[in-house]
């Protein structure tokens, strides 16, 4: 019984010492490079750079990495959409304002009678005043997002 355990210490220390032997290179009289964990005489010993072992990937912290990024770029999204629809409605409201001239718009050919041209005016001034609601909305909406750093 101690005769086994003796030959398998020998085998483990052998296997061992095999597995620290390094690798040799060695090159023929025709140019042919051989490598080898087997040493031979007209072998160089090759110094080879430690095995790097990289650890695994927390899988929980790219998920929520995922997440956060996916939040930025709907984030980001809705803040570009936001921002069209604010220059759209600045340039709606900005016409409109031309047009209105402080409650004293140009009267138009079609509007012959007096009370067309009332109606108009009333029209714009309603429109000016829902175009600034949106607007404010809008702003209200936009600096509800959270910033984009």
């Amino acid at each position: 019984m101690k005769f086994n355990y003796f030959l398998l210490t020998v085998v483990l220390t052998s296997y061992s010492c095999l597995a620290f032997s390094g690798m040799y290179k060695h090159v023929d009289e025709h140019g042919n490079v051989t490598y080898s964990n087997i040493r031979s005489n007209e072998a160089t010993k090759v110094d080879l750079p430690p095995i790097v072992v990289v650890p695994p990937v927390d899988s929980d912290n790219i998920n929520e990495r995922i997440k956060k990024r996916k939040e930025d770029t709907k984030n980001r999204e809705q803040r570009a959409a936001i921002e069209e629809k604010i220059h759209e409605e600045s340039s709606r409201l900005d016409e409109l304002r031309k047009e209105y001239k402080g409650g004293t718009p140009d009267r138009l050919g079609s509007e012959r009678n007096y009370q067309r041209y009332l109606d108009r005016v009333e029209r714009l001034r309603n429109e000016i005043n829902v175009r600034e609601e949106n607007l404010n909305t809008l702003r209200y909406e936009q600096k509800s997002l959270p910033d984009m750093n």
